[in-house]
């Protein structure tokens, strides 16, 4: 079984910076910039490149969109729960709702803006001026990000949590009402496949996990159980089956899923092991 491996955080400060396939021109001297912004700081730079994927059905199909490889969406969100992590882009760029899915369609494409949200600050640079007139120092960009405890909804993996809305105004009382509205209250909640999420009062994991310079509990989670509904249960890189109405398993903030005990155990059916 793969490990929930702990990371570190606190004075870890580093800044990932996604680019298209293909730079530009442009592109290539934002990126260098930003790189020498954040050496200028003392903060670490990671460059990675996005890929080309062509959408299908509806009014962009055959478009190419820039997305996210599966190993590095994965990676992006493990880190942005055990450190400070600037997430910059030098073009759109977009991350898979189903891994799994091909074709992939737009309406299952989260732009990278929205993935990060409430759990990093997000800078989209379009011209080497803008690079270049950001005065910001790149630590204080998270004065701007609200901590909160683990009753806000601003904690759940909200990608896996919710695969048809951006959520964008929960930092505000009206988005925090619509929500419960739509998902339930704090300690039980109903995803978007209306299976129930309940905060796990027995904490196991290993993991002390952050979000927005809040420590989390050590091992916090939820049991996600399917009930009435849905049988797939998606993340960045892994699609899980809940066979019937009794099965569980647990769900971290960082998107990591960990199966349950027994024959109550959903299971991952996607990606499969080789030879299956």
């Amino acid at each position: 079984m793969a490990q929930h491996s702990a990371g570190s955080h606190g004075d870890v400060f580093e800044v990932r910076i996604f680019v298209p396939s293909k730079e530009n021109t442009d592109q290539r001297n934002i990126r260098r910039i930003i790189e020498e912004k954040a050496s200028s700081q003392s903060i670490q730079s990671y460059v990675r490149r996005l890929e080309p994927v062509k959408v299908a059905g509806g009014d962009t199909a055959g478009r190419p969109f820039e997305l996210l490889k599966l190993e590095d969406a994965k990676e992006l969100y493990e880190k942005l729960h055990r450190g400070n992590v600037i997430v910059a882009a030098t073009s759109g760029a977009f991350v898979r709702r189903d891994p799994s899915s091909l074709p992939v369609r737009r309406r299952q494409l989260l732009s990278l803006e929205a993935f990060v949200r409430y759990k990093a600050p997000f800078q989209l640079f379009r011209t080497p001026a803008d690079a270049f007139h950001f005065a910001t120092p790149f630590k204080d960009l998270f004065s701007s990000i609200e901590g909160f405890d683990v009753a806000d909804p601003r904690i759940l993996p909200l990608h896996v949590f919710d695969h048809a809305n951006e959520w964008a105004s929960l930092e505000t009382p009206s988005g925090q009402k619509m929500f419960r509205d739509t998902h339930g209250g704090n300690t039980c909640r109903l995803d978007s496949g209306r299976r129930e999420w309940s905060r796990a009062k027995a904490l196991h994991g290993g993991d002390t996990l952050v979000i927005a310079g809040q420590v989390l509990p050590k091992g916090f989670h939820w049991d996600v159980c399917r009930k009435k509904g849905e049988k797939h249960l998606m993340t960045t890189h892994e699609v899980w089956e809940f066979k019937n109405a009794s099965c569980y398993c647990n769900v971290y903030p960082d998107g990591y899923v960990r199966a349950g005990q027994g024959n109550s155990s959903a299971r991952k059916v996607w990606p499969r092991k080789s030879g299956k």
